[in-house]
């Protein structure tokens, strides 16, 4: 007889798992990176759950430690994207080639300084020692599981219909018309609802819905594409003045206008997608 999946048995694999990635991410590994900034959101998703397990500091130093991991994560895993997506760029415009290297090289330099951090950041965190605890159980509280089972599972049933009611509106709110903010915020909402709803799935407080988690990562990674290249936009934008001598202003002109072009595919795709979203939050 299998034992039951509980967030606290979620947290300690999910703590296994990017206990696994330290070597490769300590190396730089791109797919380390990604790997680990994925296991790290669904380590914060699931900890609320856990406070039946812990105590209530135990849980608040947990969340405060993964918060500071999964920022430090996320600014690699930007330059990562962004350096894939300047690569990308290099063989779709041949005539911007000389100016797209530069800004590669620039990013490349940029995303090295940021790997020192991370590793630097990791090292005060003690992240490994943290995440062998964690994988132990060693942050446990002794309490019995009778007093704690219908708790977490009513939390995670309230949490499941907020992320939906949230999402919900983030899409009422983006509207039809491309606006990149509160697009960026539906992609936040999207993601938190199919963490939420995994969750739900393995503990069997909800169905397993593997194709719902399916379509909420496809158009969370649509809209992952366009804040992608809607950041890149951004900051094109606003070096267009103080550029290097090894750039070209119309090169980076031409490449605004082919990115803002995606964009606008991007988003086209993301509209089609949306009222089935409507549909998962209201089911």
């Amino acid at each position: 007889m299998h034992s039951a999946v509980t967030p606290i048995s979620i947290l300690r694999t999910h703590a296994t798992t990017l206990m696994g990635t330290l070597p490769r991410l300590h190396d730089g590994q791109v797919e380390a990176v990604h790997g680990a900034r994925v296991t790290s959101r669904r380590i914060r998703e699931v900890l609320p759950l856990t406070d039946r397990w812990h105590r209530k500091d135990v849980v608040d130093d947990l969340k405060n430690g993964f918060r500071r991991i999964g920022r430090g994560l996320g600014r690699v895993r930007d330059a990562d994207a962004r350096l894939a997506l300047l690569a990308s760029l290099e063989t779709r415009i041949p005539a911007a080639v000389p100016s797209l290297v530069v800004l590669r090289r620039q990013c490349e330099r940029g995303r090295l300084r940021l790997m020192r951090k991370l590793i630097k950041r990791f090292e005060r965190l003690e992240v490994p020692r943290v995440l062998g605890d964690v994988a132990a159980g060693r942050t446990r509280a002794s309490r019995p599981w009778t007093s704690i089972a219908a708790r977490w599972r009513e939390q995670l049933h309230r949490t499941v219909i907020e992320r939906a009611r949230a999402t919900r509106e983030s899409v009422h709110d983006a509207t039809g018309v491309y606006f990149p903010n509160r697009i960026h915020g539906t992609r936040i909402a999207v993601k938190k609802l199919r963490y939420a709803v995994e969750i739900a799935g393995a503990t069997r407080v909800g169905p397993a819905v593997e194709d719902v988690l399916r379509y909420l990562k496809n158009t969370q990674d649509v809209l992952g594409d366009l804040h992608d290249r809607q950041v890149l936009i951004d900051d094109l934008s606003a070096k267009a003045a103080p550029l290097l001598a090894e750039i070209d202003p119309d090169h980076i002109k031409l490449v605004i206008q082919i990115v803002e072009a995606e964009c606008r595919e991007l988003h086209a795709r993301y509209l089609k997608r949306r009222t089935r979203v409507l549909e998962i939050c209201h089911e």
